[in-house]
């Protein structure tokens, strides 16, 4: 099965940023990493943004988008930061035009320091109507 990789993406654990089997595409939890595998962005919100243009720029090297997202898992590091977390991604999301995916969100210790947040996709490639 082919997989996608971040060409920025920091030097990690044995996993793929992302795998596709068929029409499904599963992308890996993503953090706010910046082009020198550094968090960037000081709010939950900076970094929620950052977390899904990664998740759209893998998602891109499998042709698709976040309009194809249908679930997303979310790690906050603190339940405060719910409410900021919750506008930015409800902001991004919007823009696809596409029904919101579902999605659980969690409140968890992560593993690097100065993370925020991480999220991770399923995506499904559908057929356009009428194929």
């Amino acid at each position: 099965m082919p997989h996608a990789c971040l060409p920025a993406a920091p030097i990690a654990p044995f996993f793929s940023s992302a795998r596709r089997d068929g029409d499904w595409v599963f992308v890996s939890g993503q953090m706010a990493f910046d082009e020198h595998s550094r968090i960037a962005g000081d709010t939950v919100g900076d970094q929620t943004r950052r977390c899904l243009a990664r998740i759209e720029h893998i998602l891109c090297a499998e042709g698709l988008g976040l309009a194809d997202v249908l679930k997303t898992t979310v790690w906050l590091g603190r339940v405060t930061d719910f409410i900021e977390f919750n506008a930015s991604y409800a902001e991004v999301f919007a823009t696809t035009k596409a029904p919101a995916p579902a999605r659980s969100t969690v409140r968890a210790d992560l593993m690097v320091p100065g993370a925020l947040v991480e999220i991770e996709a399923i995506a499904r490639n559908r057929p356009l109507a009428g194929d």
